[in-house]
């Protein structure tokens, strides 16, 4: 009897160990982001993304559960480098912003297409366009009004961890 209960432990433990050794591990990839305007303003971001379930493109869009994104903070500067905002647009895999557009290409590591990032209410800021094409910095005022207040042609920078 103590030979089958020694023999059942073994068997059990070697399943526990082959159970737990095939579970894989999320492993989250960190990008970071900088957009420079060509009056002096600033965009920095950082999002996170599970690499291991990733799809070649990760695109996200409006208000709720995100598909791939787990957080994405953006901090925006003036020209002298003071903080004007940020926002933590993606927190937990859930986005807040109802504007909230951002795609990112896993495979080369850029952030590509549409993308509207940061505020969305009277006294906000955001950066929207298209990447490699046109990105602005806009503000929106109390009375709801929007103004650019800086672009350049599309570029954002991307340091990869």
């Amino acid at each position: 009897m103590q030979h089958i209960f020694v023999q059942l432990v073994i068997v059990t433990s070697l399943a526990l160990s082959l159970l737990l050794t095939s579970i894989t591990p999320a492993e989250a990839m960190t990008v970071n982001f900088t957009w420079q305007g060509n009056q002096g303003y600033s965009a920095t971001g950082t999002f996170n993304y599970d690499e291991k379930t990733a799809t070649a493109i990760l695109s996200e869009k409006g208000v709720g559960t995100t598909q791939a994104v787990e957080s994405l903070t953006v901090s925006f500067a003036d020209p002298s480098n003071h903080p004007i905002k940020t926002y933590n647009t993606i927190n937990d895999g859930v986005s807040t912003g109802k504007y909230f557009q951002f795609n990112f290409n896993t495979m080369t590591q850029d952030i590509i297409g549409l993308i509207d990032i940061g505020g969305q209410l009277p006294g906000d800021i955001y950066l929207k366009g298209t990447v490699y094409t046109d990105l602005s910095l806009i503000q929106v005022f109390d009375s709801g009004a929007e103004k650019i207040v800086d672009s350049n042609s599309g570029t954002i920078v991307i340091q990869s961890n």
